[in-house]
């Protein structure tokens, strides 16, 4: 198979200068996908960088398995778990198992949903599974935008952007995911208010060490490990925010200024609002009536995706 043009640039932001590049023998968009200048696209095909050699190199998960939660021996007080509160029902997704799948294909309340999640941005993403009108699923494209992780759906192969759940190159480009509100806590403190919790089980299929923390190292430092399109060091590049969008503008808060529970008066895009960190870990704002739920996530990854944020911070 031909060398494929397409490099991976692996930038080291901390050091200032790009320390790596890789060469794959698979160029993923043009020659997995098919994209060319023609391909209906809202993100030229050169910003994506290609961070592993195939398609779903990073296996998703598609058939997922539970255990309740006194009996996940898997999982301690301090790690971290992405939450998903649905039509009554309490779901936990150990951040150490997505690390190594970014993605769980499921069906939560009889609702065909996915829950993304994207390492090197932080990023947690709940969206429903119906693109168009067909229930699909998602894969890991191989390819990153903004240093976030890319999905493809498997009926129509677009690609879509996790953080803002929008698809940009293919056949659905433009078009919104319905999002799921999901979260991140501590374990001990999401089980403490839900008990009665499924917890994802290391039974995945897959032959991993889900007990090593992947990215504990590289969450402590600046460095990114791809370029991003806007950067801003107001707070270190890791801060977690809790970012909301809305009509009026952009608005971020670092989990800093959260750390007491209960709500925090804030000017929101221009409207008081006051945002609350709830008992459970989860946070809500309510602004104009209205209850809005963020994406949490790392402070370059929203800023570079909505440089003209507000920022709240202690």
């Amino acid at each position: 198979m031909r060398r494929m043009l397409f490099i991976t640039i692996v930038a080291f932001i901390a050091g200032g200068t790009a320390q790596a590049q890789r060469a794959y023998d698979v160029d993923i968009l043009a020659e997995t996908f098919g994209f060319d200048a023609s391909t209906r696209k809202t993100v030229p095909l050169e910003k994506f960088m290609q961070g592993c050699p195939a398609r779903d190199c990073i296996p998703s998960i598609d058939s997922p398995k539970y255990v309740a939660a006194n009996d996940a021996r898997h999982i301690a007080d301090d790690d971290l778990v992405i939450t998903l509160a649905y039509e009554g029902e309490h779901f936990a997704f150990p951040t150490r198992i997505l690390d190594h799948h970014e993605i769980v294909n499921g069906t939560f309340a009889g609702e065909p949903l996915a829950i993304t999640w994207c390492p090197l941005c932080g990023s947690a993403v709940g969206i429903e599974r119906t693109v168009g009108d067909t229930v699909t699923t998602f894969g890991v494209s191989g390819v990153l935008y903004n240093s976030d992780l890319v999905l493809y759906d498997r009926s129509t192969e677009t690609l879509w952007e996790q953080i803002e759940a929008k698809g940009v190159v293919g056949p659905m480009t433009d078009e919104q995911l319905v999002l799921v509100p999901v979260s991140i806590a501590r374990w001990s403190r999401w089980y403490s208010k839900h008990p009665d919790t499924l917890v994802l089980s290391t039974d995945t299929g897959f032959d991993k060490d889900y007990s090593v923390d992947r990215f504990a190292e590289y969450r402590e430092s600046t460095r990114l490990f791809m370029p991003v399109s806007a950067e801003d060091d107001r707070v270190h590049a890791k801060t977690v925010v809790y970012g909301f969008t809305m009509e009026s503008g952009d608005f971020a808060i670092t989990e800093s200024a959260l750390a007491d529970e209960g709500g925090l008066e804030v000017d929101a895009a221009g409207k008081s609002a006051v945002v609350t960190l709830h008992e459970d870990g989860s946070v809500s704002m309510l602004r104009d009536g209205e209850t809005l739920h963020p994406i949490r996530l790392f402070w370059f990854a929203w800023y570079t995706f909505h440089p003209e944020t507000q920022l709240v911070m202690r």
